[in-house]
């Protein structure tokens, strides 16, 4: 299996160059089929063969990404696309941005076309035309932005996947993946995949998290990796502290078994019988509100670290839904419990809590 890769490669790119598209499907699904029966040797192979294909590739041959990704989902080492797709990524989030834009000075009140290839040529052709009147953008390049209407969902549903990874995103510099939250913000009302890569691109790992409980004046050192919201964080830090408090830990009732499965490995999807009822409010060392539709990035940073203040819950808040990246891996690792010193200390640096949010009762 691992010597028919390169040929099967060779003629997937004979096919894109024809600009045959149903016999570079054809082509294709082969690939597909071949790497996924030769195991993990075979897909590793097969993203490495089609990686340097990607930063030219549009439209249709887009799915060449999405092939890529779905290696990786069965098996494939990612670290051949770090350097690559990413970056396509975030370009067709770029140009997708001005397509509206674009159109409607080269349509003069025509609808813009619906994102699905059988629309392509109309707008390729009326956009290319408009190249005359843009200065400094050629043809080629409005050729680039109007296929980005039609394919930035295969290059986003490729990254999400291998988003997924927790060495893929470590491998992903910092300037990268603010790029990709600033690219994915501008596109994110038309696009939920936009809105999952810039959620992905904030996920932290390896991140110190300070948790302080004022009423017993107690504090936790935590670790966590691959938390997707902090609606998963929620339901994970009671799973952690709570607890017997004669051990040190935060009393209350101890997160349903079926809740801590739909935040980690399980089926992440609880439904309505059966939401994760959340068993505090969180706020920041400055006084904020954290929602648990927001996500761990946003709890702000106090004296270097990250820091949580936990409070009573206001009624029983529901959470559908125990993680939001079915194959993103969670940890939250508790370190220790702080010593009484170490409690005073970040209790003296708290601001009080600011309950003026009403999803914060």
């Amino acid at each position: 299996m691992l010597s028919e890769i390169p040929r099967l490669v060779d003629e997937l790119v004979e096919h894109m160059k024809s600009g045959s598209a149903p016999a570079y499907r054809t082509a294709l699904g082969r690939l597909a089929d071949t790497a996924q029966a030769g195991g993990p040797e075979s897909l590793t192979a097969t993203v490495e063969a089609l990686a340097p294909l990607l930063p030219g590739l549009g439209g249709d041959f887009a799915m060449t990404a999405v092939l890529a990704g779905a290696c990786v989902e069965w098996g494939a080492s990612p670290t051949a696309l770090v350097d690559v797709l990413p970056q396509r990524a975030s370009e067709a989030m770029m140009l997708n941005e001005v397509v509206p834009e674009l159109w409607a000075k080269a349509a003069r009140g025509r609808p813009l076309p619906e994102p699905v290839s059988a629309s392509s040529p109309h707008l390729v052709r009326t956009l290319t035309r408009a190249a005359r009147w843009r200065r400094g953008v050629d043809k080629g390049t409005m050729t680039r932005i109007a296929m980005s209407w039609f394919d930035m969902e295969d290059w986003l549903k490729a990254l999400i996947t291998v988003m997924a990874d927790e060495g893929f995103r470590a491998a992903v510099s910092g300037d990268v993946k603010a790029d990709l939250r600033e690219r994915a913000a501008a596109v994110a009302h038309r696009s939920q995949s936009a809105a999952w890569v810039g959620a992905l691109a904030a996920v932290l790992d390896d991140e110190p998290l300070i948790v302080i409980d004022p009423r017993t004046h107690r504090g936790y050192a935590l670790t966590m990796s691959g938390i997707g919201d902090n609606g998963q964080l929620h339901i994970l830090l009671a799973d952690r502290l709570v607890g017997d408090p004669q051990q040190g830990l935060v009393a209350g009732d101890r997160p349903a078994r079926s809740w801590v499965e739909a935040a980690t490995s399980g089926n992440p999807y609880l439904g309505p019988d059966d939401p994760a009822i959340r068993c505090f409010r969180l706020f920041d060392g400055e006084g904020t509100y954290i929602s648990p539709e927001g996500v761990p990035a946003d709890i702000k940073i106090l004296d270097g670290t990250r820091v949580l203040v936990l409070h009573p819950p206001n009624g029983n808040y529901g959470m559908g839904a125990g993680r939001v990246f079915e194959h993103m891996t969670p940890a939250l690792r508790l370190d220790r419990i702080l010593e009484p010193a170490q409690t005073r200390h970040w209790l003296s640096l708290l601001a009080p809590a600011v309950e003026n949010d009403l999803m914060a009762g």
